[in-house]
C-alpha cells in the first residue's frame, strides 16, 4: 500500500472513531499529508478548525504542537490541536509552504480577506490561473476597523494554505503603512511585502500655489534629508530632455522650472518619509530581501507622467530599492464599482506610465482599489503585461455577504439597517459617489431580490463595502458580537459555496486582464 493510501486509510479510521462518539467532523481532504511518518491534516468540528496528527511515536514535530485532545486507535496515537497563534508558529516552522515569501516576478494579485475565511477561494483562483498571490494582504486601516492583528491575518492564511495543500507560494502584504510603528508591528508578525503610504506628507495643493508661495515652499523642503539642495535639484531636472524607450513606445519627459518645483513641493516631503521608513526595513531585515511598494494613489489629483518620473528618479537617487509603485491614475477608482472615467484617456496615460516604469525599473505598476474595475482590465493587461500588481480586498467581503443574503435574508436586512446608520461616518475616508438618499429601501424588496439590489448594483455595493468595519466590530450591550459570529457561522456552514463564489468572481477579474486559466 502506498504511503498516500495508508494516510487516507488512517484518516478514515480516525473519522469513524470520532463520529462513533457522536461528533460531527469535516475532513479537509486536500490538507492530508505525511512528514517523518506522521499523518497530518486539518478538520472542522462545528465551527472550529483543528490541526490533527496521527503517529506511532513521539517526536519533536509532534511535541511542537500544543494539543487540546489526545487518544489512540489501532496502535496509533493522535493529537487534536487548536488552530491558534502558537500552533501557527509551529506550522510555519515545519511546513515552509505555509510561510510567506517574496512576490514572484511577473503579474501578481493581492487578495485581501477581512473576515479570515476567504483564502481557500483565493487559492483556488490563483491555482486555476497560475498567478502568484499575496494572500495575507491587509492595510493597517483595515486591521484597525476589523479588530484583527497582523498575527491573526497571517495565521488565518497559513492555516488556509495548509487546508488547501497549496505549495506554490504566497506573499504577505502589510498594506498602506504610514509609520515606523506600523513597520515594526508587521515585521514582527512575519510579513514579507511592505506597502509604504506617505500620503500624509503629499502636498495636494502644490498645483494651486502662486509663484511666490511655490518658491517659498520649494526652498523650505527638507533638503538635508533629501541629500541635495534646491539648486542641484533644479539643475538635475530642468533643461535635460529625458527620452524613455520600451517595447511599448517612447516618451520624452521635460521640466520647466515651475513644473519641477510643483512636482518637488507635492512629493519631496513624502519621498523623505519613504526614505526613513525604507531605512528601518533595511535595518530590520539585516541584509535579507523584502518586497517594497510605494503608494501615492490616495491623493485628489492624478499622478502626471512628469510626477511619476520625478518620484521614481528621486527614489533611485536616494538608494531606495522598490518593486512596485501605486500611482493615482486618471479617472475615478471608487470602491466596489467599475472604473469611472474616459477609457481612451486612461489608456493614453497608462501606456506612458508603463514606459516610465520599464525604463526606470523595471518595477510593477500597482492598481489599488483594483477590484471590480472590469472596463480597464483589458487595457492594463495589454500594456502592463507581466508588470502589474492588482490589489483587491473589499470585493471578497461583498461575496461573503452574498452568501448571507442567500441563506439568512433577515440577518442581511439587519446588516443593511446598521450600515445605513454608519454610512455617512464610514464613507468619509473613501472616495465614493453614492449618496444615502440614492440607496434603495430593503423593505421594498422581496428576499430573493436582496442579492441583486444590494450586491449587483452600485449604490448597495458601496453602502456595504465602506461599512465593513462597523459591521464586523459591532457589539451589543453585553459585549457580544452583533454580526461577526453570525456571518462567520453562515460562511463556514456554506464554505464550499463561498469558495466557489470567490473563485468565479476572481476568474472574471483575471480573464479580463488577459490571463488564461
Amino acid at each position: 500500500m502506498s504511503r498516500s493510501c495508508q494516510a487516507h486509510e488512517l484518516v478514515e479510521k480516525l473519522e469513524e472513531r470520532l463520529r462513533s462518539k457522536g461528533r460531527e467532523i469535516k475532513i479537509y481532504r486536500r490538507s492530508i499529508t505525511t512528514q517523518s511518518g506522521i499523518v497530518l491534516l486539518l478538520i472542522r468540528e462545528g465551527l472550529d478548525k483543528k490541526f490533527v496528527m496521527i503517529y506511532r511515536e513521539e517526536s519533536d514535530l509532534v511535541e511542537s504542537f500544543k494539543a487540546e485532545e489526545e487518544g489512540e486507535f489501532d496502535g496509533f496515537k493522535y493529537r487534536i490541536c487548536p488552530c491558534n497563534h502558537e500552533n501557527a508558529l509551529a506550522l510555519r516552522r515545519y511546513f515552509p509552504y505555509t510561510r510567506p515569501s517574496r512576490l514572484a516576478k511577473g503579474s501578481t494579485v493581492g487578495m485581501g480577506d477581512r473576515i479570515g475565511v476567504a483564502t481557500p477561494g483565493h487559492i483556488r483562483a490563483a491555482r486555476e490561473f497560475g498567478i502568484f498571490p499575496a494572500l495575507a494582504q491587509q492595510s493597517i486601516r483595515e486591521m484597525g476597523r476589523t479588530g484583527r492583528s497582523p498575527e491573526e491575518v497571517l495565521d488565518d492564511v497559513s492555516w488556509a494554505v495548509f487546508q488547501e495543500g497549496y505549495r506554490d507560494g504566497f506573499a504577505a502584504d502589510a498594506d498602506h503603512l504610514k509609520t515606523l510603528e506600523d513597520i515594526d508591528r508587521t515585521f514582527k508578525a512575519g510579513f514579507t511585502m511592505y506597502t509604504l503610504d506617505p500620503s500624509d506628507y503629499v502636498d495636494d495643493l502644490a498645483g494651486t500655489y502662486d509663484p511666490k508661495t511655490l518658491r517659498e515652499k520649494f526652498e523650505g523642503l527638507p533638503w538635508k534629508e533629501l541629500g541635495c539642495d534646491p539648486r542641484s535639484c533644479l539643475s538635475r531636472y530642468v533643461g535635460p530632455r529625458f527620452r524613455l524607450r520600451s517595447a511599448e513606445g517612447e516618451v520624452d519627459i521635460t521640466f520647466s522650472e515651475e513644473a519641477l518645483m510643483r512636482s518637488a513641493v507635492k512629493y519631496s516631503k513624502a519621498i523623505a518619509h519613504i526614505l526613513k521608513m525604507y531605512n528601518r526595513l533595511v535595518e530590520l531585515f539585516d541584509g535579507k530581501r523584502f518586497d517594497l511598494e510605494i503608494s501615492v494613489d490616495e491623493t485628489t489629483s492624478p499622478t502626471t507622467p512628469q510626477e511619476h518620473f520625478f518620484i521614481a528618479s528621486e527614489l533611485k537617487r536616494l538608494g531606495v530599492k522598490f518593486d512596485g509603485l501605486a500611482l493615482r491614475f486618471v479617472g475615478a477608482f471608487e470602491k466596489a464599482v467599475d472604473y469611472r472615467g474616459d477609457l481612451k484617456r486612461f489608456e493614453e496615460i497608462f501606456k506612458i506610465h508603463v514606459i516610465i516604469a520599464k525604463s526606470l525599473g523595471p518595477y510593477k505598476l500597482s492598481i489599488h482599489s483594483g477590484s471590480d474595475k472590469f472596463s480597464i482590465y483589458p487595457i492594463i493587461g495589454k500594456w502592463a503585461k507581466g508588470m502589474f500588481h492588482l490589489k483587491t480586498a473589499g470585493t471578497s467581503y461583498l461575496e461573503a455577504l452574498r452568501v448571507v443574503a442567500r441563506h439568512d435574508p433577515r440577518l442581511f436586512r439587519e446588516i443593511i439597517d446598521y450600515s445605513m446608520k454608519c454610512f455617512e461616518r464610514d464613507k468619509a475616508t473613501y472616495m465614493i459617489s453614492t449618496k444615502i438618499e440614492s440607496i434603495p429601501d430593503h423593505r421594498m424588496c422581496r428576499d430573493e431580490e436582496l442579492e441583486d439590489v444590494f450586491l449587483n448594483r452600485d449604490e448597495g455595493r458601496q453602502l456595504l463595502h465602506v461599512t465593513y468595519g462597523s459591521i464586523l466590530t459591532a457589539r451589543d450591550s453585553n459585549g457580544r458580537w452583533i454580526f461577526r459570529d453570525k456571518i462567520r457561522k453562515i460562511l463556514l456552514e456554506n464554505e464550499e459555496e463561498y469558495y466557489q463564489l470567490l473563485q468565479n468572481h476572481f476568474r472574471k477579474h483575471l480573464m479580463a486582464l488577459g490571463l488564461k486559466g
